[in-house]
């Protein structure tokens, strides 16, 4: 009876006492490894989505800065009844530049212009 327990005690201890020790520890290395790599690769992707994020609003943003530039704005109408009169302009208050003046300066560019070296 004292032999059952001891045989299947020993059966059951049989796999894990035929793994070496050092291939555990292999084992636990190249599994921390391939989780670092995991991490490196999803911070990898999550930093390449937020710089395409940050593309695709900055594009956006530039698309609807465009179209509101392109929008002319309404003017307003002055409206006038169908009785009323057109406004009245007093020439007197504008700039004039006298005839004189005015055939002077016109000689003066024609005289520059015949000047070419």
């Amino acid at each position: 009876m004292r032999a059952l327990p001891i045989v299947l005690a020993l059966s059951l201890a049989g796999p894990a006492a035929a793994q070496p020790r050092l291939g555990l520890g292999l084992a636990r290395d190249a599994q921390a490894a391939a989780d670092a790599q995991a991490a490196r690769n999803r911070d990898i992707a999550v930093t390449n989505e937020m710089a395409a994020l940050q593309a695709r609003l900055q594009a956006e943003q530039a698309v609807s800065s465009l179209q509101a530039q392109r929008n002319t704005p309404v003017l307003p109408t002055v409206a006038l009844g169908p009785k009323a009169t057109p406004p009245v302009i007093d020439v007197s208050k504008l700039v004039s530049i006298p005839d004189a003046t005015l055939a002077r300066s016109n000689a003066a560019v024609r005289a520059a212009s015949e000047n070419r070296r």
